[in-house]
């Protein structure tokens, strides 16, 4: 990668800090416009960590002697996941407070009009122990692949797909809150009357995790938010089938890889029906949003990448002292080590 394209990627690393301020601003509007209240140690422990990969790898930045792309994209890249999944997750159980009217009858219609046959697919996976294992190990892998993309790509050179991986992700995650905010569902086995005696050999843990915690955040009991027991509370669109397309395009340039990339992540959106309970038109609206979300990282980074042409007095070069990237400085200049 050559200083150009370098100095780019560091655009759109700077451009995700904002995604996490307004992120941050959320948080902290929502807390304030509700009743939700945190258990602080484990948010404490999370801003810390994220706070000293972060000042890493600005320090980092700033030192000629010490400035290696390979150094402070990937301490950049942690310290912004640490706070994006942290206060994201919050974010969306107090979303999910909002309560509206659920939306499960809809999107069970919408499965059966095009033709989608849940108990079926249930029945055939509930009779294959050897079926079973392998989703259930491929439904568990959602967090694993982000902590590689954040630490291997970049240490790997690939600084471009690791700031982009990180916009598309924040950007699918907020726009996954809002659509499930207006579209609430708890999921697909409810909708069908479904009980464990149907399935089993199959236990969707994180369906009936769901159906804990979303009753109790809709009817006002569960206003308590721990960051260290906060689990997935979204149905439509489904976070893992994002997840799973996201991370098959986040390691696509790495090609010895790509068949073990198609075959995992692919293993992800199969099981994410049954070990999520989603309605398979949950899986197909996240893989369209995450579509969506790649495109416009894309396109983010392809207008900072091109802003220079403007020249020096572009208010993307020389942001107000106030945002985020300009604290972080916007005339660091990234260089690739000969």
């Amino acid at each position: 990668m050559n200083e150009r394209e370098a100095e780019a990627a560091w655009r759109l690393i700077r451009f995700n800090w904002q995604l996490v301020a307004g992120v941050l601003v959320a948080f902290g509007l929502g807390l304030l416009l509700t009743n939700f209240h945190v258990q602080p140690l484990g948010y404490l422990i999370a801003f810390v960590i994220a706070a000293v990969y972060g000042l890493f790898g600005y320090y980092n930045v700033v030192s000629p002697e010490r400035r290696h792309p390979r150094i402070f994209f990937p301490l950049t890249a942690i310290a912004q996941m640490i706070l994006i999944v942290s206060v994201m997750v919050s974010i969306t159980y107090i979303a999910t407070s909002v309560n509206f009217p659920l939306k499960d009858a809809t999107l069970l219609a919408l499965d059966r009009a095009i033709g989608l046959d849940f108990r079926a697919y249930l029945n055939f996976i509930n009779d294959r122990q050897w079926l079973i294992y392998i989703l259930a190990t491929g439904y568990r892998a959602i967090s694993w692949p982000i902590c590689v993309i954040v630490i291997a790509l970049p240490l790997a050179g690939y600084y471009r797909r690791t700031g982009e991986f990180i916009c598309a992700f924040t950007l699918a995650l907020i726009a996954t809150t809002c659509i499930s905010t207006l579209i609430p569902a708890t999921g697909i086995y409810g909708a069908m009357g479904l009980l464990a005696a149907d399935f089993p050999n199959i236990v969707p843990q994180s369906y009936y995790d769901g159906m804990r915690e979303i009753p109790a955040l809709r009817d006002g009991s569960l206003r308590e938010l721990n960051i260290l027991q906060l689990g997935g509370v979204l149905t439509f669109p489904s976070f893992h089938a994002i997840s799973a397309v996201l991370y098959t395009w986040a390691f696509w340039p790495v090609r010895w890889f790509r068949p073990l990339n198609l075959l995992c992540n692919g293993v992800m959106i199969a099981a994410t029906p049954v070990g999520g309970g989603h309605f398979f038109v949950d899986v197909i609206a996240g893989i369209a949003l995450a579509a969506a979300s790649i495109f416009a990282a894309r396109r983010i980074h392809l207008a900072l990448a091109t802003a220079d042409v403007f020249g020096e007095d572009h208010a993307i070069q020389q942001p107000p002292p106030w945002s985020i990237a300009g604290v972080l400085g916007n005339r660091i200049r990234v260089r690739i080590p000969n």
